[in-house]
């Protein structure tokens, strides 16, 4: 039995294979359950991710997707069925199939490693096959609003379009702003598939000091949807030696951790929703307002903890970390559209990353899909958002698009800006203190700069800020992807123990067990932003289930002017 959605190789699955010789690429999930089936309404079969490509069927039948039978690929965006004609009040029957080949195949799977089970270190993790987010059914009106479109960028203005399904073009939408207090602010109307712009009156801007955010609450004749947004603009300015990155047109440094999210006993799935904010959380602890989110794309969940926290997130792509291939690059090109669509709605976001280091990017050498092609790729998918070319890496030296990002370790060194490009320090730090029995693998743990206690790697970084003439001249270390351990005491290196919910079990037909995690409790449920209504098929509610974690180790990064 597995414990959904907790990846197969993770320990909180009850399946984690004891070594890399015995991890499979292929598996199958099997679950019978009985259904509510409401009359005169939809039911849809929602996926939050399955890395990396899922075939699904229900009672027998391939189930379709996007028009193609049943088959999703890419491992961190989200998709679904309409599986009414298929549902049944009781004995339903839902099979999975997962392939997922880690590094030993061509897509984009960032830092998980197949050796990482049987040794672990460097920068590489052990992989997360399999489900890794929520699996739920949503009960809809025959014509439901399926998504929303939000365009925030901008201290006046909020630019919505409402898709809706199983209604014509000329749906009546509308929409209601509201502020924090309950007071409605602005209304407007429209019609489905069509971008509204709606002025929001003596708005307040949504920054880190004051994360303000708007509900916006989206409604047709038959159905109602609450989102939210925050109105900001980030774009290029004048600096005092060239441009630099203006948030609400004023100039905000910019520093914060570069987050890998991983989580020990879930892998990519966090144990409960406080280990999943626990990161976000702690960016304002280190008095940081920024999380550069690396070769991972996060549940949504995340990154409402990010819009409600007012830290700043630059999302990097995932990588195809080694081994690239000419068979890298349309599921590259695929999973980066999927990944400006699935999380483009979250004000947090300010800017994309294409490509980190020398992980993929050389291969990426025939338009369109060229270095710049896949740059113009990410502008034509989101113009209202800056765009990284290569953090730290030989095509950043191209200089186009919007950011000179280098890396150095241990010490930053100085980024330059241009009349083009704004100058980042996209990584440095990497300053371990090794305490004894706080060492995921003792006397195994890499760093660029080793210190003998968690308070000489704060005095090392606090140096950095006090003399920088004098940590620029230092040894320029060549960029690695390696997250040294947690470099304070406290609580914050404490690991958190996670809670997890109530297991239901659901027998296989085949005596094994196959375990869900159930819907939560009302007082649990948050409210629905857009994506999911409650299993009863009111609108307002969303299940979270993928919730993880408690992990050790930063490296930082930050932009200057």
């Amino acid at each position: 039995s597995i414990l959904v959605p907790f990846p197969v190789e993770s320990c909180l699955s009850g399946v984690a294979p004891a070594s890399s010789a015995t991890l499979v690429a292929q598996m199958w999930y099997r679950l019978v359950f009985d259904a509510a089936v409401a009359d005169g309404a939809k039911t849809l079969l929602h996926f939050g991710a399955v890395d990396w490509q899922a075939t699904v069927y229900l009672n027998g039948l391939l189930l379709r997707h996007d028009s193609r039978l049943g088959n999703h690929t890419g491992g961190y965006d989200g998709f679904g069925f309409d599986v009414t004609d298929r549902l049944k009040h009781a004995g339903n029957e839902l099979l999975v199939h997962v392939l997922d080949p880690s590094d030993a195949g061509a897509q984009p799977n960032g830092k998980q490693r197949v050796s990482a089970v049987d040794r672990p270190g460097g920068d590489t993790y052990t992989p997360s096959s399999g489900i890794w987010q929520t699996v739920w059914m949503e009960a809809v009106p025959q014509s439901y609003i399926s998504t929303l479109k939000i365009d925030q960028a901008s201290t006046t203005n909020v630019k919505v379009t409402a898709f809706v399904e199983g209604g014509g073009a000329t749906t009546p939408v509308r929409f209601e702003v509201v502020d924090r207090d309950g007071t409605t602010v602005a209304e407007a109307a429209g019609a489905a598939g069509s971008e509204v712009s709606i002025f929001v009156a003596r708005a307040t801007a949504w920054s880190p000091s004051e994360p303000y955010l708007y509900d916006l609450k989206v409604s047709t004749p038959t159905d109602a949807v609450t989102s939210y947004f925050g109105l900001r603009t980030f774009a290029l300015g004048d600096g005092p030696e060239g441009r630099r990155p203006l948030l609400n047109g004023n100039f905000t440094f910019l520093a914060g951790f570069l987050d890998q999210s991983w989580w020990p006993d879930g892998q990519y799935t966090a144990p409960t929703d406080e280990a999943l904010a626990f990161d976000v959380e702690a960016v304002a602890t280190f008095g940081l307002n920024m999380i550069r989110l690396h070769q991972k794309v996060n549940p949504e969940r995340w990154y409402w903890h990010a819009d409600r926290l007012g830290v700043v997130v630059f999302q990097d792509m995932v990588q195809k970390y080694g081994r690239a291939s000419k068979a890298t690059v349309p599921l590259f090109v695929s999973d980066a559209a999927a990944m400006v669509h699935g999380r483009r709605n979250h004000p947090s976001i300010l800017q994309w990353t294409a490509f980190n280091e020398g992980d993929c990017w050389e291969v990426f050498d025939t338009p369109p899909h060229d270095v710049a092609g896949v740059v113009a790729l990410f502008k034509r998918l989101d113009p209202t958002r800056l765009v990284d070319t290569d953090s730290g890496g030989r095509a950043n030296d191209r200089h186009i698009a919007d950011v000179n990002d280098i890396h150095s370790y241990p010490f930053p060194h100085d980024a330059r800006p241009s009349g083009t490009q704004y100058a980042m320090v996209g990584e440095f730090g990497g300053i371990g203190a090794f305490v004894r029995g706080k060492e995921w693998k003792p006397q195994a743990c890499h760093t660029y700069l080793k210190v003998g206690t968690p308070q000489q790697g704060a005095a090392a970084y606090v140096e950095m800020a006090v003399s920088p003439s004098e940590s620029t001249s230092m040894t320029r270390h060549r960029p690695f992807d390696t997250a040294p351990p947690r470099l304070v005491g406290g609580d914050l290196a404490q690991p958190r123990r996670p809670r997890l919910r109530e297991r239901l079990h659901a027998d296989d037909g085949c005596g094994a067990r196959v375990r869900w995690l159930p819907q939560l409790r009302q007082d649990e449920q948050v409210q629905r932003r857009g994506h999911g209504r409650d299993t009863q098929g009111e609108p307002g509610h969303h299940r979270c289930l993928a919730r993880p974690r408690c992990r050790g180790g930063r490296r930082h990064c930050g932009l200057g002017a």
